[in-house]
C-alpha cells in the first residue's frame, strides 16, 4: 500500500514491435527512447527498451521489444510473445513487399503465438513520399504502370512507394485498431505511434481478445495520418 500523498505506481505494460529486417524498427525505437536517429544499420536480435509516458495523467511504463525480422531468428522471436499487451506491426514504405509480409507472414505468426493481442500497424520511412526524389506517376508514362508515388533510389531505379490507402486497406484486413505514418529520420509522428500503442495497451490483457471486428476509418485528411477503427 502506498504512503498518504505518494505518487502512484506507474502502469506496466509491454509491446512488441515487429516487421521485417531493415524496415525500421530499431531506428523509430531509437528516436522515440534516446532521441537520436542511428545512421548505420545493425540488425536487432533483441534488445529490450523501457521508457515512461503519460497518458490523460496516468503513468505508464512500457517495456518495448525490438526483434528480428530475418527467417533465422523465427524460433527465437517467438519467445518474445508472452504476457504482451499491443503489437506495432510495422513494414517500411519504400518495400511494398514489407507491406504483402504484414499478410502473408506476420498476422499468421501473431495467431500461432499470441492470438487476440491488440495490433497497430505502422508505416515507416513516410518523409521518403515528400523526398525531391519523389514523383507523382499515373501510369500514363509507360513506367511500368506503378502507379501511386514511387521515387527513385540511389542506383537512379524508380521504385514504387506504398500509399496511405494500401496501408489503410491493409490495416482493415488485419483486423489492425490503427493505422499510422511515421518518419524517424524526421522525427515526425514519431511520438503518437508510441502514444496510441500505450493508449490501446491501457485496455489490453496481456494476449488477450483484441480485434473488435470494426473497420478502419479512412482519415486521410488528418495531419497525423492516422486511421482509427
Amino acid at each position: 500500500m502506498p504512503f498518504c500523498g505518494s505518487p502512484p505506481k506507474p502502469v506496466q505494460r509491454k509491446i512488441v514491435i515487429l516487421g521485417d529486417g531493415a524496415c525500421g524498427k530499431t531506428s523509430l525505437l531509437n528516436v522515440f527512447t534516446r532521441g537520436y536517429f542511428p545512421k548505420v544499420y545493425e540488425p536487432t536480435v533483441f534488445e529490450n527498451y523501457i521508457h515512461d509516458i503519460f497518458i490523460d495523467g496516468q503513468q505508464i511504463q512500457l517495456s518495448l521489444w525490438d526483434t528480428a525480422g530475418q527467417e533465422e531468428f523465427d524460433k527465437l522471436r517467438s519467445l518474445s510473445y508472452s504476457d504482451t499487451h499491443c503489437i506495432i506491426l510495422c513494414f517500411s514504405i519504400d518495400s511494398p513487399d514489407s507491406l504483402e509480409n504484414v499478410k502473408n507472414k506476420w498476422v499468421g505468426e501473431i495467431l500461432e503465438h499470441c492470438e487476440g493481442v491488440k495490433l497497430i500497424l505502422v508505416a515507416l520511412k513516410a518523409d521518403l513520399r515528400q523526398s525531391e526524389n519523389a514523383n507523382t506517376n499515373n501510369g500514363d508514362d509507360g513506367a511500368d504502370n506503378l502507379g501511386g508515388t514511387s521515387a527513385y533510389n540511389n542506383d537512379g531505379q524508380l521504385k514504387k512507394l506504398v500509399t496511405y490507402e494500401e496501408g489503410v486497406s491493409v490495416a482493415k484486413q488485419i483486423g489492425a485498431l490503427r493505422y499510422l505514418e511515421c518518419s524517424a529520420m524526421k522525427n515526425r509522428g514519431v511520438k503518437e505511434v508510441f502514444t496510441e500503442a500505450a493508449r490501446i495497451a491501457l485496455t489490453a490483457r496481456p494476449g488477450a481478445a483484441s480485434a473488435n471486428g470494426q473497420p478502419v476509418a479512412d482519415n486521410s485528411g488528418s495531419s497525423s495520418s492516422c486511421a482509427i477503427m
